[in-house]
C-alpha cells in the first residue's frame, strides 16, 4: 500500500511517496563488514523553489548488544543511486517536481533486522520521513534449495542400502520388491514413533517460526520459507503411511500358529517395494528437517561455538535415524528362518 507522507500539514513542501515500512533487502558492499540495499521512493517538492534534498537514516534502538554500533549518527550511509551520487544528499529537484529514485543504503552488517527512519529535508523545508525494515537479501538467505537436494540425496543412499545383497543387518531376498512381506500390521502415524515425532518437529518449527522466537537468533531472515519448507517436510512424513498402505493388498494369507496349524484371516499384505518408498519417503522429510535446521544455523547469529555444537547434535541425529531405518527395513526385508522352527512375528508391525 502507497502512502504519503507529508512534510508538514501547513507547508507540505517535500514530501516522499512509498510503502509505509519497506523492506530493504541487503547484499554484500565493497566496504568491509558493510552490507547495502535500495530503497525505492518519490520525492515531490510542491513549491516553486529548486531543492536540493538532504538524505538522513536512523536506526531503532532495540536494547540489544549492537545498540552502541547502530544507533551512532552516520552509521547508516544514504544518498541517491546513480553514477554522480553523493552520500547524503539527493539530487537537486525543481520547483513542483516529483521524481522516482532510489535511495541507496549502507547500514553495518550486525544491524541486519532492525527498522529504521529516513528522513529527506531541505534548507528552510520541515522534513519528510518514511520508515523501513533491513533484512537479508537473496544471497544471505538459508540455502534451503540445498538443504533439499542434500536430503533427498542422503534419503537415497541410505535406501539403496536397504536393498544391497550383503549380510549386514540381515539379507533381502532375492525377490524383495514383490514377495510379501512376514509382518503382521500395515503402517499407521499412530504407531510410527519416527513419523510422529518428526510430525512434532514440523508442529514446534511452525510455532517457533509464527511466535517471533527465532527473530533474534536469525536477525533479516525472512522466516516464511523456513515455514513453508517445514510444512513441506512434515507433510511428506505424515504421507508415507500413504505409500505404504497402497502396496498393501487384502487377501487370506496362510499363517501357522504356535502348534503348527495352518489357518488364514482376512489382513493386508506388505511387498517390500512398498516399505522401501514409505521410508525413503519418511527419510526424506526427517533429513529435510534436519538440513534445514543446518542451514539456518549457517545463517543465524551466533558464536562458532554454538554453531558447532548443533552441527554435531543434527550429524548424530542424522546418523541413528538412518541406522535406525536401515536395520529395520533390512531385517523386514530378509526371508523367514528356515531351521524347521516355526517362525512368528509376534506383534512387531512394519513402521519406522
Amino acid at each position: 500500500m502507497l502512502t504519503a507522507l507529508p512534510a508538514s500539514a501547513a507547508d507540505g513542501e517535500l514530501s516522499i511517496t512509498g510503502p509505509e515500512s519497506a523492506k530493504v533487502e541487503l547484499d554484500d558492499h565493497g566496504k568491509r563488514d558493510h552490507l547495502h540495499g535500495p530503497l525505492p521512493l518519490v520525492i515531490s517538492n510542491t513549491s516553486p523553489t529548486r531543492v536540493t534534498p538532504v538524505l538522513a537514516a536512523y536506526l531503532d534502538a532495540t536494547g540489544g548488544e549492537h545498540d552502541e554500533v547502530c544507533t551512532r549518527t552516520g552509521a547508516v550511509t544514504a544518498s541517491e543511486s546513480g553514477p554522480a551520487s553523493e552520500a547524503g544528499r539527493a539530487r537537486a529537484l525543481g520547483g513542483n517536481e516529483a521524481r522516482a529514485v532510489v535511495i541507496d543504503l549502507v547500514v553495518p552488517e550486525q544491524c541486519v533486522g532492525r527498522e529504521g527512519t529516513l528522513v529527506v529535508s531541505a534548507p528552510n523545508t520541515p522534513p519528510a520521513t518514511t520508515r523501513f525494515t533491513l533484512t537479508r537479501g537473496a544471497e544471505h538467505e538459508p540455502k534451503y534449495t540445498a538443504a533439499l537436494l542434500t536430503a533427498a540425496v542422503l534419503a537415497l543412499l541410505v535406501c539403496l542400502l536397504m536393498a544391497v545383497p550383503a549380510t549386514f543387518f540381515g539379507k533381502p531376498r532375492d525377490d524383495w520388491e514383490r514377495a510379501p512381506l512376514d509382518i503382521d500390521s500395515p503402517w499407521s502415524v499412530k504407531d510410527s514413533w519416527l513419523t510422529n515425532i518428526t510430525a512434532l518437529g514440523a508442529v514446534v518449527g511452525t510455532i517457533l517460526s509464527t511466535t517471533g522466537f527465532l527473530t533474534d537468533w536469525l536477525p533479516g531472515v525472512d522466516l516464511g520459507r523456513f515455514l513453508g519448507m517445514n510444512l513441506l517436510y512434515g507433510g511428506l512424513i505424515l504421507f508415507a503411511p500413504i505409500i505404504y498402505s497402497a502396496s498393501c493388498y487384502w487377501g487370506w494369507p496362510e499363517e501357522k500358529d504356535e502348534k503348527g496349524k495352518v489357518t488364514r484371516s482376512f489382513k493386508p499384505v506388505a511387498h517390500g517395494w512398498g516399505l522401501v518408498v514409505a521410508a525413503y519417503a519418511t527419510l526424506f522429510g526427517v533429513f529435510g528437517q534436519l538440513a534445514t535446521i543446518v542451514v539456518l544455523v549457517v545463517s543465524a547469529a551466533a558464536d562458532q561455538w554454538t554453531k558447532w555444537a548443533l552441527y554435531v547434535l543434527v550429524a548424530v541425529a542424522a546418523f541413528f535415524v538412518g541406522l535406525y531405518s536401515l536395520r529395520f527395513v533390512r531385517g523386514a526385508l530378509a526371508a523367514p528362518p528356515t531351521d524347521g522352527i516355526t517362525s512368528s512375528t509376534g506383534q512387531r508391525s512394519a513402521v519406522l
